[in-house]
């Protein structure tokens, strides 16, 4: 009786996902047909045909044929623990190299906006990044022209060039661009507002939990010039303006047979699961490699006359690759990823949030115009939610496409004591190596010390161009854990060092959006 009953219930839930499913792809073809309709010549169609014939293909280039509204960004990552670091107490050097290509709208199609570029992130000279552009003629995608290998991820842009398995950087000072003062200026007002209603909202919810009127709790507990004290001053970014430009030039080596790739079926192609099916989403996401070995790695950056200002190796550090395409960066998101742990050495964190606009940028549009009622109705809050356990080769994944799993809790946190921003987030799924009935608990805890990272420019719709939105961090800390919800058993308790962390935007819309 009670094995009929479980199969009446496994029928029911079924049931229920397939009309979730068929009531899903009836919304998704409408909303292609009503774009369709919007943009009868636009870019959008190549862009849509583009997502389309590289399904299940995420590092591969995205843009053939794409000539406005698209950028498409690669994320290389590689830390290193410093020798000598003391187990409890550990110090990481960690960087990045992100590179890419960004067309922007017809409207704002001018030589100055239309660029490739490579921006290196976590230098250990007295600059710590740097913004390289050049002209769209030098990126040169050659994965999809040599004989053989059509599937090869092989970029070039001017002299450097970017593959699944190596990275090799020329970057000559004539391609330099210093970041101008007003652009970071507009970005640290920007970044300390978000920290400023993050806290106010925190202290609102600590006053009504101590039982305080509504005169306190309404108070602003700190100024915002509190937090932009936390970022480079006006003089120091004035200093900065001086220094001399400076070349880059770098080797990296991670063979192939090393990485950890995500594991992917016809159903989950890429880390964005069924979703990535959806050709018109603003904004896709693809993971290359979970974790992999840096077999060889040197950096080094040198002044015009090639006195060399600062080296850096990484030989025997963790790498990960990644990569973000599409028409626009999410108005609000938030990032962090880690393979860098104690005790599990090989394993692998990565978690995204964001606001999505599910039927896509042109019918969100439309309808901010015609039916403004309707646009809450527009946005909901993804969630990509994955960790890899290495011992057991197992993969945990939370994320908001999978039918079984649910967000708990999501809190952004500030110590200003610490000087730290913490970001909480406790999710269930269905266990991959348990019956259907036998689920897993995740709970993270991402730590960043506030101001320190690397502004780090992005597509941004409302200025039409590449602009600074991101305070990029690369040494934040994380804290894992899972356990089986039945037994209590924990499965992982471990931190994760050299962590990558971005929260932009209306943090507190998300936090809303998935506690409610």
């Amino acid at each position: 009786m009670k094995d009929a009953n479980i199969e009446k219930q496994y029928a029911t839930s079924g049931a229920r996902l397939n009309n979730f499913i068929r009531m899903a792809m009836f919304v998704l073809l409408a909303a292609a047909l009503f774009q369709s309709i919007l943009t009868p010549i636009s870019p959008r169609r190549a862009y849509w045909w583009s997502n389309i014939k590289n399904l299940g293909r995420s590092l591969q280039y995205h843009g053939q044929d794409i000539n406005a509204n698209f950028f498409e960004g690669w994320y290389f990552k590689m830390v290193k623990e410093n020798e000598g670091s003391d187990h409890n107490n550990s110090t990481v050097q960690g960087m990045a190299v992100i590179m890419g290509i960004y067309r922007p709208p017809l409207e704002a199609q001018d030589h100055q906006r239309a660029h490739a570029f490579v921006l290196p992130l976590g230098l250990s000279g007295p600059e710590k990044y740097a913004y390289y552009r050049f002209p769209t003629e030098e990126f040169v995608d050659f994965g999809s022209h040599l004989p053989g290998e059509e599937r090869a991820f092989r970029i070039r842009i001017g002299n450097n060039l970017f593959a699944h398995d190596e990275v090799i950087l020329d970057l000559p000072v004539k391609n330099f661009e210093r970041i101008p003062i007003d652009e970071l200026e507009a970005f640290y007002a920007v970044a300390s507002a978000e920290y400023g209603l993050q806290y106010l909202q925190q202290a609102r919810r600590e006053k009504k939990a101590h039982g305080e009127g509504e005169e306190k709790v309404n108070e602003q507990p700190l100024p915002l010039t509190f937090f932009r004290g936390l970022f480079p001053s006006t003089a120091q970014l004035k200093e900065a303006e001086l220094l001399e430009p400076f070349a880059i030039k770098a080797h990296f080596k991670f063979p192939a047979k090393t990485q950890t790739p995500l594991p992917k079926s016809l159903l989950f192609p890429t880390i964005m699961g069924i979703t990535h099916y959806i050709p018109f989403l603003e904004c896709n996401h693809g993971v290359a490699s979970l974790q992999h070995p840096i077999q060889y790695g040197r950096i080094m950056t040198l002044y015009g006359n090639n006195s060399i200002v600062s080296e850096a190796t990484f030989d025997g550090g963790i790498g990960y690759i990644e990569k973000d395409w599409g028409i626009n960066f999410p108005s609000t998101w938030f990032w962090a990823q880690t393979n860098m742990f104690r005790k599990s050495p090989g394993s692998s964190m990565m978690v995204s949030g964001a606001s999505v606009p599910w039927l896509g940028p042109d019918v969100t549009d439309w309808i901010a115009t015609h039916l403004p009622r309707a646009l809450p109705l527009t946005r909901f809050a993804g969630m990509l939610i994955i960790y890899y356990d290495a011992a057991s080769k197992t993969l945990y994944n939370f994320s908001s496409y999978m039918p079984l799993a649910r967000i708990k809790h999501l809190r952004f946190a500030l110590d200003v004591e610490a000087g730290t921003q913490t970001m909480s987030l406790h999710a269930t799924t269905k266990d991959p190596n348990g019956n259907l009935w036998e689920r897993v608990a995740l709970e993270i805890n991402v730590t960043r010390t506030m101001g320190t990272g690397y502004p780090l420019r992005a597509p941004n719709r409302m200025r039409g161009k590449m602009a600074v939105t991101v305070e990029e961090t690369v040494v934040a800390k994380t804290r894992v854990k899972l356990w089986r919800v039945r037994s209590g058993e924990v499965l992982v308790d471990d931190e994760g060092i050299g962590s990558g962390a971005e929260i932009v935007g209306d943090a507190l819309w998300l936090e809303n959006r998935i506690n409610s």
